[in-house]
């Protein structure tokens, strides 16, 4: 082996940008380019060239192996390594070379890695080979594998397993939202204290809205329908759905329906285990003994049922055939149906707050079993409620056929199920970013290191959020498919907390999010990259930002905006960009307008089709995130 020592460094900083620093023990290839005097000599390796001192001769022109060595004096030393008889005048030469020096066997999937890091001049140790060789081999798509080591390597992320499989899930770009929302389903049924606090973000995140529609529609017209405070349009409203999507019999009143499901509870026997099942089913069966005047006058019917709604002991009906005839029909059928309504109102209200409590075993469906006891036929009405809904939400009214009362119920159950996001206000989509962020547990690493020391109430929101809960729930007993799905949304989030750093003065950010557009769903992407100025504040007058959204109609959408000096280059990618074009036509007046309010310039907007855009292929979507946004600001010296 030979060694050369540093001299100074003639690299400008375009040519360093992407570049890593040199550490010890790493194999690089670069070329001798020209021979000075006093034994000088410019060595390239890769885009970077350098002045080095020779202790031996080398030939001006040629490629030689090199191994970066400790540290002298402050000076990086690089050993010439001594090349096998092995041709290298090709990539195949070169990486039989390579394989030889790390002393690997050569094998296709070492070949490939080998030839790759090669083509990609890529600084190379045995450790890092055999590390990146391993997970490599398990990535579905060796693609992805390599394009991934690649990126650790030129933004300088920990080399480590954890950031591989992160990359690698956030590269398979499966939609986030479809991961949600499977969690979601996967613990619907599961009552564990840290299940239904996942469940409770998951809800907050909007996610799977039109699943939940199905689960809840049915039920919201049902509790409009027994609300006490509800407006009677709206009651009525409601009552008629529930006729209309086949749940309550047509032709029957309100008044009917009560004092049906009051004397079919009579043949009704046993516990379900279900306190709030339970607690319906003794008031109906005590609303019962009511109408066949065992209970007496209505005030005592009333005590009776409010000790019972309160959890508190009530006296039995008597049973005598004495009492019963001479205290029957003291209370009439819209006396009884009053009470009804009251007891379903109280008990579904009951039911519903115990959902959102850790361990509840209770369920809404429970009590809607008691209402209409045919399965299918509840299937088949929540089917239909949902579909309205949607139809609804679609503001197409000619699919609807309602009534004024019924539209009225419809759209207060949409506003109350569904918050939609007024993306014509900046602050309020701002706003939103910065709670979806927060929900997801992005901010928790940071929060932690920067907790007060009087900080435990932040800190326990901090802990509450989708990532901590998630790491909570892989450690607890839970099925397979529930701790699948767990790790893929974990390594999606710690893939975003990868790709969101600080680079030198580059400041990075990669969010993907669920979002709701109308009864579709979709995830919303964004990438901003941007640099800070001397005092650590962003630089508002330089920046790039990529969004990425698939919407229903318009299919994939690309926006690419540039900042250069407060001037602004937005180009929008999708392939009806001429009917896109007309549209937005009406509004970049306006945009223009409302841009140098804030001291911005429009220089244009260009619609183009992704035919003729190479980077809108579906592997765009997944590497959103260049490579290129790398920066080193380490001076290397050989």
């Amino acid at each position: 082996m030979q060694s050369i020592t540093s001299g100074q460094s003639v690299s400008s900083p375009i040519e360093k940008k992407g570049s890593t620093s040199l550490k010890n023990g790493q194999i690089l290839f670069g070329k001798v380019n020209r021979i000075y005097p006093n034994q000088t000599t410019e060595v390239q390796i890769g885009h970077q060239k350098m002045i080095a001192t020779l202790d031996t001769p080398l030939q001006a022109g040629e490629m030689y192996w090199f191994q970066v060595q400790q540290p002298n004096e402050g000076k990086v030393v690089l050993k010439v390594l001594d090349s096998p008889n092995v041709n290298i005048s090709s990539l195949k030469g070169a990486t039989a070379q390579l394989l030889s020096h790390l002393g690997i066997s050569p094998e296709p999937e070492a070949a490939s890695l080998a030839e790759y890091l090669l083509k990609n001049q890529l600084p190379i140790t045995k450790d890092t080979f055999l590390s990146a060789l391993q997970w490599v081999k398990t990535a579905d798509a060796e693609e992805y594998g390599l394009s991934i080591i690649k990126r650790m390597f030129l933004q300088q992320l920990p080399f480590v397993e954890d950031v591989f499989v992160a990359l690698l899930a956030q590269a398979k770009g499966e939609p986030f939202h479809k991961l949600l929302s499977g969690l979601q389903q996967q613990l619907q049924d599961s009552v564990s204290e840290t299940s239904v606090k996942v469940k409770g973000v998951l809800e907050s995140l909007h996610v799977a809205k039109q699943d939940q529609l199905q689960q809840t529609g049915l039920q919201k017209l049902v509790t409009t329908w027994i609300d006490s405070s509800a407006s009677p349009e709206l009651k009525t409203g409601a009552f008629s759905l529930l006729q209309k999507t086949g749940f309550i019999p047509i032709g029957i009143t309100e008044a009917g329906f009560l004092e049906k499901l009051v004397v079919e509870s009579a043949e009704i026997s046993g516990s379900t285990k279900n306190s709030v099942t339970d607690k319906l089913q003794q008031g109906l069966q005590l609303l019962s003994d009511a109408k066949n005047g065992t209970l007496g006058k209505v005030e005592k019917v009333e005590y009776s049922l409010n000790r019972l709604l309160n959890g508190l002991d009530y006296v039995k009906a008597e049973t005598s055939t004495g009492i019963k005839s001479i205290q029957q029909k003291n209370i009439s059928t819209e006396e009884l149906s009053a009470l009804a309504s009251r007891l379903l109102e109280r008990t579904f209200a009951e039911a519903s707050a115990g959902n959102r409590i850790a361990g509840a075993k209770i369920e809404v469906n429970d009590l809607i079993a008691h209402l209409n006891k045919d399965t299918e036929k509840v299937a088949e009405s929540k089917g239909k409620v949902t579909e309205l809904l949607i139809q609804s939400l679609k503001r197409r009214p000619e699919a609807l056929s309602v009534t004024h009362a019924e539209e009225l119920v419809l759209t207060q159950v949409l506003e109350t199920e569904i918050q939609t996001i007024d993306f014509t206000n900046g602050a309020s989509v701002a706003q939103q970013l910065k709670e979806w962020t927060k929900m997801l547990g992005l901010q928790l690493e940071h929060a932690l290191a920067n907790m007060p020391g009087d900080g435990l109430e932040d800190l326990t929101k901090d802990l509450e959020t989708l990532k901590p809960l998630l790491l909570k729930l892989l450690n607890e007993q839970n099925p397979a498919s529930v701790k699948e799905l767990a790790e893929q949304i974990l390594n999606r989030i710690t893939a975003q907390q990868v790709l969101s750093q600080e680079t030198g003065p580059l400041q990075n950010l990669l969010l993907t999010l669920p979002l709701n557009l109308g009864s579709s769903q979709t995830d919303l992407t964004l990438q901003w990259s941007g640099r800070k100025k001397k005092d650590g504040k962003i630089d508002p007058d330089y920046c790039r930002i990529l969004f990425y959204l698939e919407l229903e109609r318009l299919k994939e959408t690309f926006i690419d905006m540039q900042v250069q000096n407060r001037v602004i280059k937005v180009t929008v990618i999708n392939e009806y960009s001429k009917t896109i074009e007309a549209a937005a036509d009406n509004y970049l007046t306006l945009l223009k307008a409302n841009l140098e309010k804030m001291d911005y310039r429009l220089s244009g907007v260009l619609f183009e089709n992704p035919v003729s855009k190479k980077n809108t292929d579906p592997k765009f979507k997944s590497a959103l995130f260049s490579e290129k946004e790398s920066y080193s600001g380490v001076d290397i010296r050989i």
